[in-house]
């Protein structure tokens, strides 16, 4: 055997002799926690991808749920549109073109459970707006009596006063929304006292009828009815029986449904009062009052 091929049979004995360096118990541990130290940065890493996309999707997603299908950015946990997040969408609120369901308005008819209107207590509004018109209807309706008549302030022994404006709800279940505004005044010559009133009842849905069915309504008028011409405008007048509360009444009703009763009496339920010798308005007097644009209230 020469030096080489000495030098070779020891570099084979060497190399055979030399340990595995994956057989080490110890290296093997510290491999498999860097592996696992690698994966963990590598899942956080996609886990703030992920909630980086939901900030932005999750907003759009939870209105997307929203009841009847809307569409419209809204942020999580509130209940304002939000202008920051984009969307499709072009309005928070769907308009009737897009096809979607619109906030719900005020219900147009009357049924049974529903809260009374405009926050009362019972079908009177004794204040606000419609107080505002009832009271105007009565300072009109008092303006307008003849030359020899006067409204005076009278009232009852209780105290109350014979002057008595009233705008009220009056609708029954099942019916379109509607009111009516009445006002009463005592109406006095020399020391005798009648009274007038006047109602405007705003459209109600109800078809249109003859003059004298029309007139007929009011309270239960009973009487005989006499159709009056005042410029074409055809008005309903009932002449009431023995009995009535009023001993004529006019009505009319305009082209929107608005309706319009004027009623006159000769006596009153004040005590003590004498009831007048004569009417406030003749017929065509009364009739010419009650298409008088003053007493109509439409809304």
């Amino acid at each position: 055997m020469n030096e080489e091929d000495l030098k070779e049979a020891m570099h084979d004995v060497i190399v055979r002799s030399t340990p595995a360096e994956s057989m080490d118990p110890a290296h093997a541990l510290n491999q498999g926690r860097r592996v696992r130290k690698r994966r963990r940065v590598a899942w956080a890493g996609a886990a703030v991808v992920t909630l980086t996309v939901g900030a932005v999707a999750g907003p759009t997603l939870i209105a997307n749920l929203g009841d009847n299908g809307s569409t419209g950015p809204m942020v999580a946990g509130g209940g304002t549109p939000s202008q920051a997040v984009p969307t499709t969408a072009t309005s928070v609120v769907p308009t009737p073109k897009s096809g979607s369901t619109v906030l719900p308005s005020a219900p147009t008819t009357r049924k049974t459970g529903d809260p009374w209107p405009e926050g009362q207590t019972d079908r009177t509004a004794s204040a606000g707006p419609r107080a505002v018109r009832v009271g105007a209807l009565m300072a009109d309706l008092s303006s307008s009596v003849p030359a020899g008549f006067t409204t005076p302030n009278l009232k009852y022994p209780d105290g109350r006063s014979a002057r008595w404006p009233q705008a009220q709800y009056a609708s029954a279940d099942g019916e379109q929304d509607y009111w009516e505004y009445m006002a009463t005044i005592p109406v006095q010559k020399d020391n005798r006292v009648g009274r007038l009133l006047v109602m405007s009842t705003t459209p109600n849905g109800k078809p249109a009828t003859s003059p004298c069915k029309l007139a007929l309504t009011f309270w239960g008028s009973t009487g005989t009815c006499a159709v009056v011409d005042v410029d074409g405008k055809k008005v309903g007048v009932v002449t009431g029986g023995k009995g009535s509360d009023y001993d004529q009444t006019a009505a009319y009703r305009y082209d929107d449904g608005t309706v319009v009763f004027l009623a006159q009496a000769k006596k009153t339920d004040l005590p003590g009062k004498s009831p007048l010798t004569q009417p406030v308005f003749t017929t065509q007097q009364l009739a010419e009052q009650v298409t008088s644009a003053k007493f109509k209230i439409s809304d």
